[in-house]
């Protein structure tokens, strides 16, 4: 996935850049051809959580208590393991604000053949998704649905980089949200056996059924980060503070 947007991001989150500084380097990322104002369109809608106030840019999560925070969670179920050559065929997410749901998306998406074991493991086939939306349609929407949340999954890598793919490839370019893995920070709050998000699920009796489906389990990984939330360290105030105790 192209970085271009490292520096920027490892820059802001060491300290806010004034508008000035953040636009050279905006024309660092656009080139000998590009143009600053184009590139800062394109980074607005990248999904990177930025904050543009009195003549500085921040990155949003430094300024933000966890509690106001816009967490999006998300779970997709794919016809392969391999995004290069595979592809989504359900998407669930549900923003989640101030310690409430605010807005949940929730789609199948067309596709013509559907593996057998990923039916098995699913319970979605080809039928299911023959009057499915076609998946730039789905793609789309489920973008501005994301906005600039911090994208959180169980298991994140997956679904991130599944979702970033597949966005390219249509056109929509990758994601460059921030991203927060729930079994990590399971990990660090709760002491179970496994981490896995079935067995999460009847560990914290939580209990939610038809599982290996993306909006019912995003609802679970809801529930698990909900719980592990209250289990953090009382000093964690920010975003930032959350994201940076999981990595240590």
């Amino acid at each position: 996935m192209p970085k271009q947007y490292d520096k920027i991001i490892s820059k802001l989150q060491k300290r806010p850049l004034s508008h000035n500084e953040f636009l050279s380097l905006l024309s660092e990322v656009a080139g000998l051809f590009g143009e600053s104002a184009s590139e800062l369109e394109i980074i607005k809608g990248s999904g990177i959580p930025l904050v543009f106030a009195h003549d500085k840019v921040y990155f949003r999560p430094s300024l933000t208590p966890i509690k106001s925070e816009s967490f999006c969670i998300i779970d997709i179920e794919t016809n392969g393991h391999n995004p290069l050559i595979h592809r989504p065929i359900e998407i669930g997410a549900i923003k989640f604000h101030n310690g409430k749901i605010i807005e949940t998306f929730e789609s199948l998406i067309f596709c013509e053949e559907i593996p057998e074991y990923i039916t098995k493991i699913t319970g979605i086939n080809a039928q299911m998704l023959s009057n499915a939306p076609k998946i730039t349609k789905v793609l789309e929407s489920f973008k501005l649905f994301l906005g600039d949340s911090i994208f959180v999954a169980h298991n994140v890598n997956f679904d991130y980089n599944f979702l970033s793919q597949s966005l390219a490839h249509y056109g929509f370019g990758y994601l460059y949200n921030t991203k927060l893995c729930t079994i990590e920070l399971a990990k660090k709050t709760l002491q179970a056996p496994r981490y896995s998000l079935g067995f999460l699920n009847e560990f914290l009796n939580i209990h939610h059924q038809n599982l290996h489906r993306a909006f019912q389990d995003t609802k679970t990984t809801l529930e698990v980060f909900k719980i592990c939330l209250q289990n953090i360290p009382t000093n964690l105030y920010t975003s930032k503070d959350l994201l940076e105790f999981i990595k240590t």
